[in-house]
């Protein structure tokens, strides 16, 4: 994808999206049938989910997303937004309709995850350049 895809794409977010890694199941909402794998990363309007197994519905198809991040369940909807890839496996979720309290979970755990990035960043030490005794 060019430098000005990714820009575009990037611009088009509301939302910042931050890199995480623990299991999560797909709920195929109309369907009936469930799909596990990991998300990769996640914002509050969404989050992108490496299945194990390929998805068998197109975008736009009603879905529940279920995890655990810091010890906290969650259970939200939304639709299938994008496929990023030909065997159809990383999938991308757009979460609509999230009530007040499941955004300021979101919100808070998102919140915390900065936090730790910026302080996983304050304490890398820098390089002076010189070579170590």
């Amino acid at each position: 994808m060019g430098e000005a895809v990714q820009r575009q794409q990037a611009e088009r977010r509301q939302h910042a999206r931050h890199e995480v890694d623990t299991s999560a199941v797909i709920h195929l909402v109309n369907v009936g049938s469930v799909l596990r794998g990991r998300i990769l990363d996640l914002s509050v309007g969404g989050c992108r989910i490496r299945t194990n197994d390929r998805l068998p519905v197109g975008i736009y198809t009603r879905a529940e997303t279920e995890f655990r991040l810091e010890g906290l369940p969650f259970r939200l909807g939304g639709v299938i937004q994008a496929v990023h890839d030909r065997d159809r496996r990383l999938v991308g979720i757009r979460f609509l309709d999230m009530s007040d309290r499941k955004r300021a979970q979101v919100e808070q755990l998102i919140e915390e995850m900065q936090e730790l990035e910026r302080n996983s960043e304050a304490a890398k030490p820098e390089d002076s350049g010189q070579e170590p005794f």
